[in-house]
């Protein structure tokens, strides 16, 4: 899941700002060499004894489950089973600009001959994306960016009622094991990392800017797009809890929304994760200041949610303590630098972490790095 901060076009609010110079909490008094997270969520899962074993040492204590193997995998090595992950669902793919829709195809090599072999094809699309500052849904680089999925991410606002998004929800639940915790929620979020531009997007819009006497400004549309991201979060969890009253909800803020990165807060997940580092690695300092605005502002709007740094973590090559060049997929961090993402954090005042690529835990290098500072004496 580059040591200078380069994600110039995030902007945060003039408040934002003064609530992050004026955190509550100043560093941890004591060392981070001796802290250790008490709680380590992974978005992996536990397909196998030995493997579930491992997560376990390592220090996982919350885990998603697809069966009810993995489930009682998870319950016999003391780790919280959630049950599997709800992604959006919308009645159309979400609408963007030309332009957006002329850097997806080029991102994703839609000009290139269909016959030419996959190895060369993958390739100049993975050259494509780093010549870009393409980032997976990540914190954008560039002014434009877009989500690289062959399919754009539904669009959820026209999901009016939450018909197919209940219709999912209730064929997860028909399968879920009784006793597991809860559930994760992912995906949620903008292909372009900023709005739908659908007719029934931009009408909602409109009747937005009309009902509270509003110019249309970038300002007052990040308002909108926000509001509507947030109130499907809410909603879908809403009905969830309806369903299952039991249930605890994770989340993974994703894909980033450029113009108010830890909205997150906002939404009524019990345990919500937001980046502080992304698989292409954000600076020191850029971690510690997310860490903290993460962990200090997670009840701003609702007393029982708990803020939970979260990190991406992608390998770098067996036996490699050398990061990979772009892999065309993710950027890669060593053992040693996820070490020291890990210190920044706990030395930031996180108790609690959330990763994904949950099965870099298990790699060698990676393991000891995580038992060292999750797992149990």
């Amino acid at each position: 899941m580059i040591k200078k901060d380069l994600f110039k076009c995030i902007v945060l609010s003039g408040s934002i700002v003064l609530m992050f110079a004026g955190c509550r909490t100043t560093d941890e008094a004591v060392s981070p060499s001796k802290a250790k997270f008490n709680r380590l969520f992974c978005w992996g899962i536990p397909n196998n004894e030995k493997n579930a074993e491992k997560y376990a040492s390592a220090g996982v204590t919350d885990i998603m489950v697809r069966n009810k193997n993995q489930y009682d995998l998870a319950l016999k090595y003391g780790m919280k089973p959630y049950w599997n992950c709800f992604m959006p669902e919308g009645p159309h793919p979400q609408v963007i600009s030309p332009e957006e829709e002329k850097f997806h195809a080029y991102i994703n090599g839609k000009d290139l001959d269909p016959k030419m072999p996959h190895s060369k094809r993958m390739e100049i699309i993975f050259q494509r994306r780093l010549e870009k500052n393409h980032r997976y849904g990540g914190e954008m680089v560039g002014e434009i960016d877009t989500f690289n999925i062959v399919r754009h991410i539904p669009c959820f606002i026209s999901d009016e009622g939450l018909v197919l998004s209940r219709k999912k929800i209730d064929s997860l639940l028909e399968k879920a094991p009784s006793g597991v915790c809860g559930m994760f929620l992912d995906y949620i979020g903008y292909t372009n990392h900023q709005g739908c531009y659908c007719k029934e997007c931009l009408s909602k819009y409109q009747k937005y800017l009309t009902e509270r006497k509003l110019s249309d400004t970038p300002e007052n549309k990040t308002a909108f797009y926000r509001e509507k991201m947030v109130e499907y979060y809410n909603q879908v969890i809403d009905y969830i809890k309806s369903k299952r009253p039991d249930f605890k909800i994770v989340v993974h803020i994703y894909p980033d929304f450029k113009n108010d990165p830890l909205f997150g807060n906002r939404t009524k997940a019990d345990y919500c994760g937001q980046t502080v580092s992304w698989y292409f690695k954000f600076s020191e300092p850029k971690i510690r200041r997310y860490t903290k605005f993460v962990i200090e502002h997670a009840k701003d709007y609702y007393s029982f949610v708990e803020g939970i740094p979260f990190i991406g973590v992608a390998p770098t090559k067996t036996g490699s303590l050398t990061p990979e060049p772009f892999t065309g997929r993710l950027a890669s961090k060593t053992p040693e630098e996820v070490e020291q993402e890990l210190r920044t954090i706990l030395s930031a005042g996180g108790r609690t972490l959330l990763v994904c690529n949950g099965d870099v835990i298990l790699k060698d290098g990676y393991y000891e790095v995580f038992r060292k500072y999750c797992g149990k004496e």
